[in-house]
């Protein structure tokens, strides 16, 4: 068996041979946790009115008039193309030292910790794209990022366009907009905004994704896939189901990989539903960030390398061929954690929520960190801080946080349990050529 890396660097055919898959989605939805920010063109992004975008508003292409070339200037002033870098320019980039422009200081950039997932994996991932003849030529471009202590909002977007357009001279030429919503990175505040969900909707974050849709579906033609890993799966559906009908009707597919669900009257509202047949929910079989809320869609469970929180990974998931390789049903802890969180989350009111959630987040802000990574290297000298201030809450607050960390890790720490290992042949169906796929399917 395999993992993405290895799909990447074995894959060969080009989209229009191969269209885009379940695999190509948790690629696109992982490179997203690579600092694109700062090698690729970014979007200006305005929820209250999200009509500009950087370099891409009418005046300033009608500024740009080339008098050589007066039909190419005609047919971007009506259809703009997508401001972007190839893969292997952003990789390229990625790779340019700081300090000079000069070729004999190009060196291998700082790593960039985005995420809780090891980001030296990441930086291979984007290598491997970069030689790919698959992944070499999609462009990259409107990288959105967002980060606000005060709404405790952390979130990022950017646009994949693939080269599989009928144009074979320009094949990115309204190719197919993938648009790639990061999930939860190394930040506090980015973690407060996952916990917030459970008391709080729609979360800034959510709002964010719905105008970055918005925004890149105005702004560029094409058919559009939506996908996120971990919480970018969230706002994946999020934008979609609120999406005006113009841009629902583009909407090819929605990937959901191991991202958290809904509360129950979301789910079972009419905009959840219309956008439901699109959607594909796929999680490791000891998923535990999945497992939150409610999903009313069949989970396709994936086989990981790995055990517990970790097959949250999306490195850890396997691949053969094309395709993932699957498992049965989620394991036996999987399903428990589904049920006691739950039933948590239901048997207190949505204050005790809030204030539990504030409770865990004021025991971690004690060690004056910003970031897990932060928090950790500073392990274990700042316990005495955390349980100064665990002790300083309402007996409560305790008491309600205290149950919601005991089924954490119960279920982090607990084995996959799962049944009798895949056969080769037990992989996800193969996809129609579209990209998407039937009711019957899922």
């Amino acid at each position: 068996m395999s993992d993405i890396i290895d799909y990447v660097h074995a894959e060969e055919r080009s989209f229009r041979e191969l269209p885009f898959n379940e695999v190509d989605a948790l690629v696109l939805a992982t490179l997203i946790y690579e600092d694109v920010a700062s090698i690729s063109p970014t979007l200006i992004l305005d929820e209250a009115q999200p009509q500009q975008s950087s370099g891409s508003s009418f005046a300033s292409r009608l500024r740009a008039f080339e008098p050589k070339h007066p039909l190419i200037w005609f047919k971007n002033l009506w259809h703009p193309a997508l401001e972007s870098v190839s893969l292997t320019e952003a990789n390229q980039e990625l790779h340019r030292s700081l300090s000079t422009t000069t070729a004999e200081d190009d060196k291998p950039h700082e790593l960039h910790m985005v995420s809780v997932i090891n980001p030296e994996l990441t930086h291979d991932l984007f290598q491997a794209c970069a030689h790919s003849p698959r992944f070499t030529d999609i462009r990259l471009g409107a990288v959105a990022e967002h980060v606000n202590r005060g709404e405790q909002t952390q979130f990022a977007a950017a646009t994949f366009q693939l080269p599989d357009s009928r144009n074979r001279r320009n094949p990115t030429h309204k190719g197919t907009l993938v648009i790639s919503f990061r999930g939860t990175d190394d930040s506090l505040i980015g973690w407060k905004e996952d916990f917030n969900m459970t008391f709080q909707y729609p979360v800034p974050a959510q709002r964010a994704a719905s105008a970055y849709l918005d925004t890149v579906a105005r702004l560029w033609a094409g058919p559009i896939i939506l996908v996120g890993h971990s919480k970018g799966g969230n706002l994946a559906i999020y934008a979609a189901m609120n999406a005006q009908a113009n841009v629902q009707r583009r909407i090819r597919h929605v990937y959901s990989l191991d991202s958290p669900g809904f509360p129950s009257h979301v789910v079972s509202s009419p905009a959840y539903r219309a956008i439901q047949p699109k959607v594909t929910k796929i999680v490791p079989s000891s998923s535990i960030v999945g497992m939150i809320f409610d999903t009313p869609e069949p989970c396709r469970v994936v086989a990981s390398d790995s055990e517990g929180i970790m097959q949250h990974s999306a490195y850890t998931w396997q691949v053969d061929g094309d395709q993932f390789v699957t498992e049965p049903d989620l394991s036996s802890s999987s399903q428990l954690f589904n049920e006691e969180l739950n039933q948590w989350i239901t048997n207190l009111t949505t204050e005790q929520r809030e204030r539990a959630v504030d409770a865990l987040f004021t025991v971690l802000h004690a060690t004056g960190a910003n970031s897990f990574s932060e928090m950790m290297s500073r392990f274990p000298a700042s316990l005495p801080s955390m349980f100064g201030a665990f002790v300083g809450l309402t007996p409560e607050d305790r008491r309600h946080l205290t149950s919601a960390l005991l089924i954490l890790f119960k279920a982090s720490t607990a084995k996959s349990n799962k049944p009798a290992k895949p056969k080769p042949t037990d992989q996800l169906p193969a996809q129609p050529e579209d990209g998407t796929e039937s009711q019957d399917a899922q």
